[in-house]
């Protein structure tokens, strides 16, 4: 990028830049008094901000990295945990030529950035990320099109879904003693304050399967109490889902303070406000459970459901996904079970007829 600083005089006693790239001419104060500052502040400020700015054309050498920061900006709906795991890959991989990249390059990003982590999580936080940028880039002539394979995973999910044994264990430690609860609270005597907030997550988690975010972004314009339903937004979409709930939670939900029933329905906006008490209560309960266990129970509860009624009611965005977390629960036989083979088997040592005769044990016959 040609350019030339010209010295403080008539415009100033600033030092001046002038110069032309693909967009234009241009001209700028450097804001510095000295050239040794002004082509500094050139070069690391006023040219990498005007190649960020500016959109490669086709068959241009495009990096990586500046194909990931266009791929974002035209991803509007991106969530902030998606545009890290973008980010991440991209810091990873640089500015290596967007033709240049092979699966080879992003198996080897994976076994640097998820390192022995399972293969759904490294599908999950390096190649898809990565085949999405390298896809965006095909689509802008940046790159020739090529299929991403991921790595191999199984098509079921190996979590064991939440049981009511488990979540009824829940509910009865729900409250933190008084050795646990806010100190403020304690010294008011106030007690778990939190306690109808956990109830009504807990239900909302069981019955409906949804994540732990998506729950806990619910508010309070969006609860119809009247007709059961709570509103949530399905991701990646502008649609709202009314997800069914039971009249208990309806109850529960009703029961709540009315100055209480204005914005979020949750004191907790992240899951790191959820998890800490959580972990006290399975401690006090004795069992193994996380939210996305819930989410297995609801999809293997809903195995005979149609794929497709059984994934709104979860707020799965594609049936596929629901496969995944449905377990096999199978049914026994009515009449087939070992006790069968072992009363047959017991009727055939059983002697019959003249093998009852032959069977009998000989009489001995006293010496008179």
């Amino acid at each position: 990028m040609p350019y030339k600083l010209l010295p403080p005089g008539k415009r100033g006693p600033c030092w001046y830049v002038r110069g032309s790239d693909s967009d234009g001419e241009f001209e700028f104060s450097t804001q510095q008094d000295t050239r040794r500052l002004a082509e500094k502040w050139v070069e690391e400020v006023l040219l990498p901000a005007r190649a960020r700015r500016r959109v490669p054309g086709v068959g241009e050498t495009v990096g990586f990295a500046t194909a990931a920061r266009l791929y974002i900006a035209a991803k509007p709906h991106l969530s902030k945990q998606d545009i890290r795991k973008v980010n991440d890959v991209a810091a990873e991989i640089g500015a290596a030529d967007c033709r240049g990249l092979t699966h080879a390059h992003l198996v080897a990003a994976a076994n640097v950035l998820k390192p022995g982590k399972a293969p759904a999580t490294q599908n999950r936080y390096v190649i898809g990320p990565a085949a999405a940028v390298l896809h965006y880039a095909a689509e802008n002539k940046w790159c020739d099109y090529q299929r991403i394979k991921k790595f191999e995973v199984s098509r079921k999910s190996n979590r064991r879904p939440a049981t009511p044994e488990t979540m009824a264990a829940l509910f009865r430690h729900l409250e933190d003693p008084a050795d646990e609860i806010a100190p403020q609270w304690a010294v008011q005597g106030l007690g778990d304050l939190h306690l109808p907030y956990k109830r009504i997550l807990l239900a909302i988690l069981f019955e409906t399967g949804l994540r732990l975010g998506h729950a806990l972004s619910i508010e309070w314009p969006r609860i119809f109490l009247a007709e059961g339903r709570i509103g949530v937004d399905v991701p990646k979409s502008d649609e709202l889902a009314l997800v069914p709930i039971s009249a208990f939670t309806v109850t529960l939900l009703a029961n709540l303070p009315e100055a209480d029933k204005t914005g979020r329905l949750f004191p907790w906006h992240t899951s790191s406000g959820v998890y800490p008490w959580l972990k006290r209560v399975k401690k006090r309960a004795g069992v193994h459970y996380t939210p996305h266990l819930s989410r297995h129970a609801l999809a293997t509860a809903a195995q005979d459901m149609p794929d497709k009624k059984a994934a709104e009611l979860g707020v799965w965005k594609d049936p596929r996904s629901l496969h995944r977390y449905q377990h096999v629960k199978p049914d026994p036989i009515p009449g087939r079970h070992v006790g069968t083979i072992l009363e047959l088997a017991e009727r055939q040592d059983e002697p019959t007829g003249a093998h009852r005769e032959l069977a009998k044990p000989a009489r001995v016959k006293k010496a008179g």
